[in-house]
């Protein structure tokens, strides 16, 4: 994606802030918008965009600073008021994203915010004064799969699980990797589905995808993952099934469902190494019920997309990788969900 095009999406997103934030954001650079992948919000802080290797924060005059020194602070009325605007005036529609942290806005782009939570029988039943917002900057970027699918696609379909930090591109990367899919680049048009939970894959909008997902790309968009996941396998005989941030119970369940009618899945999950994968009960389960062929590890949110590792499942069962499979571990009701991983030698 080529500056003006990353400061227009900025643009888009900052443009559902209050005038008083969202002036001074406008009147920032163009340079500075492309980079920036992050605005944070917070009551009586400064505006601070996070860009790759950088932090600023914004005055009143959309002028920069790596101090917050001088720079306007952000009132609690400006914050209730940012999440009624986001919201469109509409606040009582987004109760259910509310309660899972976040608001979803035109374009892809997803307020993530932080308040207190009403419980109600040890549930969340609401959420009320927010404190601060994380405004994350959709960016479609195409071609940032391609090394991906050189590697792993171009002679067959595979199960694949990209994992990474926060901020690191696992979203972006399997975004492309739709996209390529269902548009012929590994030599045929595949069949894919996305399970879009929050919207920031394709960024469906009154029914239109914002996002490029290829012609051959089915859009389940605002569907728990459980759910999509069987509604896909059933409705939409899909050859791959697409979903980011997994890590439920009923996700695996329905994930693992879909390997027994001969889908492959591709998901995200959060985590910085394969010990950490591995250390997650139901990502352990998935692996070794054979969701996943291949596990791609990216690099730090400093240089996202960027592919570190690409691990072979089948090697986390040799002692010769450093991993051995040990035992079945067992839930209280007695189902196993995996197995227990001994660390046997270093990492590579």
């Amino acid at each position: 994606m080529d500056v003006k095009t990353s400061a227009a999406r900025f643009d888009e997103a900052v443009s559902a802030l209050p005038a008083v934030m969202k002036n001074a954001l406008l009147g920032i650079s163009r340079s500075v918008k492309a980079a920036a992948f992050e605005v944070r919000i917070r009551v009586n802080k400064p505006i601070n965009l996070a860009c790759a290797g950088q932090s600023w924060f914004v005055d009143r005059d959309s002028q920069l600073h790596n101090i917050p020194r001088h720079c306007f602070k952000v009132s609690r009325e400006d914050i209730a008021q940012a999440v009624v605007e986001m919201c469109a005036y509409s606040v009582h529609t987004h109760q259910q994203e509310f309660l899972s942290g976040y608001i979803s806005l035109r374009g892809g782009h997803r307020a993530g915010i932080c308040g207190t939570a009403v419980q109600s029988g040890g549930k969340i039943t609401a959420v009320r004064d927010i404190t601060s917002i994380n405004l994350r900057i959709a960016r479609e970027v195409l071609g940032a799969a391609t090394p991906l699918v050189d590697a792993l696609f171009r002679d067959k379909l595979r199960g694949v699980l990209v994992a990474g930090v926060p901020s690191s591109g696992k979203t972006t990367i399997i975004r492309d990797l739709a996209r390529q899919l269902a548009t012929g680049e590994t030599g045929g048009y595949i069949k894919v589905a996305v399970v879009d939970e929050r919207g920031e894959i394709g960024a469906v909008f009154e029914g239109v995808p914002q996002n490029q997902l290829g012609e051959t790309c089915d859009i389940l968009s605002g569907y728990p993952k459980g759910e999509g996941i069987q509604l896909a396998v059933r409705t939409l005989s899909p050859q791959v099934i697409i979903c980011d941030e997994i890590g439920g119970r009923e996700e695996t369940d329905s994930m693992l469902d879909g390997l027994n009618c001969g889908v492959k899945m591709i998901a995200t999950a959060h985590a910085a190494t394969i010990d950490e994968l591995l250390a997650r009960r139901q990502i352990s389960r998935l692996i070794r019920w054979g969701a996943f062929e291949k596990i791609v590890l990216l690099g730090d949110a400093g240089n996202p997309c960027n592919i570190q590792r690409i691990v072979e499942v089948g090697d986390l069962f040799h002692e010769a990788a450093g991993y051995a499979a040990h035992h079945p571990v067992y839930l209280d009701d007695g189902d196993a969900y995996g197995v227990r991983f001994i660390r046997t030698g270093a990492e590579h």
